[in-house]
């Protein structure tokens, strides 16, 4: 009986699961044909425990379809439990692909029990010990597109629209997002701030828009974990708590009080939450090829015994390339505070940022859009004094 690689994808899901999924197919079949079977655990730990698996084979692998073919979950793991059900399923090794919790628990497994794994550090919130994540690109594409889309909406009723994204601890995917979806600032989750700050913001676009295009409107990205000193929080009714017992963040709550509140102060306003459409949509060519460039990688470091490792990502001249870092490392979470990418003040991205992450996105968005790209071209012509463009 051939000794089985077992693929997990755990915790919350990303576009591009399934080209890497691919690659480590095409690898495996390269390297080391019918040495090896390749099955995943069916929804992800859960799966693994239970010895319940799922062929991976070529043809049944959609590589421009979201989420995973064979299942996630967010359970936490007992490690010995784990190498118990490696010893009794005839396992080699297992490739987790998860984000900062689910990795951290591989590394615990290698580190306690001596279990086979490697990572693949998956996160669309972009916050691994590596340069990149995968998932991150697709999100942040879905993101941007949606916040240059909902001018429309602004300029039209002289509105602030407010485009609530995921981002629970981290800004990766706000301070990519307000750059390259042309939001005017983002209110993000790494710091706190008081409502009157917030407000004076907003008005300040508003009038800077007015000022420019005769339209007093303005786009404003915020993380679901924004903390605003004077915004509601909803009721504990209406909270409950995930796996690893943290409470489920409400974007949409928070998108209703901010409006609610510029409301109060004579503000036009609108919100609409982009959360799982950040999951859900097709991978990028970008994402794509990423994911495969991991999921090789991956393969290989098994293959090779190169076990208790993760995939990282670093810039490689126009691009990036893969190496390789102790699970453990690769688990921490990154801050963008004190990075240099984002404005905490003036609540910016920076050049800095456009500078070291322009390759990743450059062929799924092009440049960060300038206001002028945003509005209707009638706006950009000269105005008469006290009457319309002209």
């Amino acid at each position: 009986m051939l000794k089985k690689i077992v693929l997990i994808t755990a915790g919350g899901a990303i576009a591009s699961f399934h080209a890497a999924f691919h690659a480590m197919y095409e690898t495996l079949m390269r390297i080391a044909p019918g040495k090896f079977e390749l099955v995943g655990a069916r929804n992800g730990f859960t799966g693994l425990l239970n010895g319940d698996f799922v062929p991976i084979c070529a043809e049944d692998i959609c590589v421009d379809r979201a989420g995973s073919m064979i299942g996630s979950d967010r359970k936490l793991v007992d490690p010995k439990k784990i190498a118990e059900a490696v010893q009794k399923h005839n396992i080699h090794a297992t490739i987790v692909m998860g984000g900062d919790n689910h990795l951290g628990e591989a590394a615990r497994c290698w580190k306690d029990q001596q279990v086979n794994v490697v990572g693949y550090p998956k996160t669309m919130d972009g916050d691994l010990n590596s340069f990149i994540t995968l998932g991150y690109e697709t999100a942040v594409t879905v993101g941007s597109l949606a916040v240059r889309n909902h001018h429309s909406t602004a300029i039209t009723f002289d509105r602030v629209f407010f485009v609530g994204l995921f981002g629970r601890d981290t800004d990766w995917v706000l301070t990519a997002v307000t750059a390259y979806g042309g939001g005017d600032f983002g209110i993000p989750c790494e710091q706190e701030y008081r409502w009157d700050y917030i407000l004076e913001k907003i008005k300040a676009a508003c009038r800077h828009n007015q000022e420019r295009f005769g339209e007093a409107f303005a786009v404003i990205p915020y993380s679901e974990g924004a903390r605003i000193q004077g915004v509601s929080l909803p009721p504990v009714g209406h909270c409950s708590m995930d796996d690893f017992g943290q409470v489920k963040l409400q974007p949409e709550w928070l998108g209703m009080d901010v409006h609610r509140l510029c409301k109060q102060a004579g503000l036009s306003a609108a919100h609409q939450s982009h959360t799982y459409d950040l999951r859900d949509n097709p991978p990028t060519e970008t994402d794509k090829r990423l994911s495969a460039m991991a999921g090789a990688r991956c393969m290989e470091m098994v293959l090779e015994g190169r076990f208790g490792n993760a995939v990282v990502f670093r810039p490689s001249g126009d691009f990036y390339e893969v190496g390789e870092a102790p699970l453990e490392e690769v688990a921490q979470k990154r801050a963008v505070l004190h990075t240099g990418y984002f404005d905490y003040e003036t609540l910016k991205p920076t050049p800095a940022f456009i500078r070291d992450y322009g390759n990743l996105f450059r062929a799924s968005l092009g440049e960060p859009p300038q206001k002028e790209d945003l509005v209707y071209p009638v706006m950009r012509k000269p105005r008469q004094s006290g009457g319309p463009a002209t």
